[in-house]
């Protein structure tokens, strides 16, 4: 059954209910509800019984999600670990002795997030730069712009995460279907180049650092923190709890050791795991990457670190071993939250999947589409179907099979197309206030969800515009370079007219309060 425009709905709900009210598991439950209930004669009691039995169980039981489930549970304790071992002090006091202003902490975390390229480096960065970003003052939704900028989009550029061999696996079927000979690994690579969303969503926040060009709510966020301190809005209501249950005793010197043994410990579990997984001996180093476990080692690598900042509490006599079995426990459930918010998250896209929004989207420009506005359409079309859905990879599983047919027929370069494919996946896993990454994002850097998504919305959608740009040069020339050159260029003027405009208007306001 076809549901048309009703498909939109579910998304919607969850959306505008969660900017009005801030309550995201209420609101993710709301939109999740009354997609069951359109999906079963628009009878609320089975819609509602059906959220239970059609999506919150299956949604658990899907090994993949499960394996997430567990990991995001394991980084509650290593985070909480960290915290009350002296592990996250002694690492920021030493380092804010170098990193002392909030460019210098805003930089390192941006290329800090590289070593991490083989997978989504969000939580494991946020955990080790929180407290430095912390004492320099830096609002803690730039943290988590610096830290969503650098998810997803590098992700999508490295072949040795997750992302690489998926993308691939979409990519091969269809090569081979229009029996092309082409490599499709060739054909990933050269994609890079008109990956622009995901490209110029990490270089643009490297520009906004360097010219502290901060717009919007992000402006009057950090603006606040310079003047008074206050790194969260005084209505926020943060992924993770602030008290300071277990602080340091006054006369507790915590060593580098306490940093130093849970981070070897945490790296050494990840990469063990990934070489046994990946079998290191048969496939080689990289073929360890593309066939590894990625989110089991990063598991075991939580583990192996909470062990370390325990080990080295105990052993500096800060913790017995009971006291640091119950932080790492009270760690596992300050995050409980998180869990049930990714169980609905995975839940309405499994609903949004169901009534058919992707295809209804496509299908309503469908056949429409001058051959030289192709990719800016797909981009359009993945982007607005990524945000309703808030899932990069169901955005990329629905327009691969449509995109790169249509390339070959219409003679487009099928790296451009794929690259637009590719950019508006990344776009909705990078602004919807539904997706994981979101929701992983504001967690690690212990932030408001809502005000994280309200605060990176205008930085995501400046990109988004110009990236529809850089695809309308990209279909009239075939070639990267004008596409990134023309990009690079908007990107600069917009932000230094916005930046320009805020600075204005926040320094009247100034001159009105100083008057008055």
């Amino acid at each position: 059954m076809e549901y048309g425009i009703l498909s939109l709905i579910p998304p919607l709900v969850a959306i505008v209910f969660a900017l009005k009210t801030k309550q995201t598991l209420l609101s993710l439950f709301a939109g999740v509800w009354v997609g069951a209930t359109i999906l079963h004669a628009w009878n609320p009691i089975e819609g509602l019984i059906r959220v239970i039995s059609d999506f919150v169980v299956p949604s658990v039981s899907d090994k993949g999600n499960a394996s997430l489930l567990i990991l995001v549970c394991l980084a509650g304790g290593f985070i909480y670990s960290l915290k009350v071992s002296g592990a996250a002090e002694s690492f920021a006091r030493i380092i804010t002795k170098k990193i002392n202003t909030k460019k210098k902490a805003q930089l390192m975390t941006w290329a800090c997030a590289f070593l991490f390229s083989y997978t989504e480096p969000i939580l494991i960065l946020g955990t080790v730069m929180r407290p430095i970003t912390d004492k320099v003052k830096v609002a803690r939704v730039k943290l988590a712009y610096i830290l969503h900028s650098m998810g997803g989009p590098l992700a999508s550029f490295s072949p040795i995460s997750s992302y690489g061999p998926f993308i691939i696996g979409l990519i091969a079927p269809q090569l081979v279907a229009l029996q092309l000979s082409d490599n499709p690994w060739s054909v990933y690579l050269d994609m890079l180049a008109f990956n622009l969303y995901g490209l110029f969503a990490m270089l643009t926040v490297s520009f906004v650092v360097l010219t502290g060009f901060d717009i919007g709510g992000m402006y009057k966020a950090q603006k606040r923190a310079d003047e008074t301190g206050e790194l969260i809005g005084e209505n926020d209501i943060p992924m993770v709890s602030e008290k300071e249950e277990n602080p340091l005793p006054p006369d507790y010197r915590p060593s580098l050791w306490n940093f130093l043994v849970p981070m070897c410990l945490l790296f050494v579990g990840i990469f063990f795991v990934i070489f046994w997984t990946g079998e290191v001996g048969k496939n080689g180093f990289v073929g360890a990457f593309l066939n590894g476990d990625i989110v089991t080692a990063i598991s075991i690598g939580f583990l192996a670190g909470a062990v370390g900042a325990s080990t080295m509490a105990i052993v500096t006599r800060l913790r017995t071993f009971q006291q640091s079995v119950d932080d790492w426990v009270k760690g596992v459930k300050q995050m409980m939250n998180v869990p049930l918010i990714l169980v609905m998250v995975w839940s309405i896209g499994s609903v949004t999947s169901k009534m058919g929004v992707g295809v209804y989207i496509t299908q309503l420009i469908d056949g429409f589409l001058p051959v030289s506005i192709v990719p800016a359409c797909i981009f359009v079309i993945g982007a607005l179907i990524s945000f309703a859905t808030g899932s990069s990879w169901g955005v990329w599983a629905i327009l691969m099979p449509i995109a790169i047919p249509m390339a070959h027929s219409l003679d487009l370069s099928l790296p451009l197309v794929i690259g637009a494919v590719i950019s508006s996946g990344l776009f909705g896993n990078h602004c919807s206030p539904i997706a994981d990454t979101t929701v992983m994002t504001a967690t690690a850097a212990a932030c408001d969800n809502i005000e994280h998504v309200r605060t990176q919305l205008p930085y995501a959608l400046i990109i988004a515009a110009t990236t529809v740009c850089g695809f309308l040069i990209g279909g009239m020339t075939g070639q990267a370079i004008p596409s990134l050159f023309g990009q690079a260029v908007l990107i600069v003027i917009v932000f230094w007219i916005l930046n320009k405009k805020v600075r204005r208007k926040a320094s009247v306001k100034q001159s009105v309060g100083t008057i008055v």
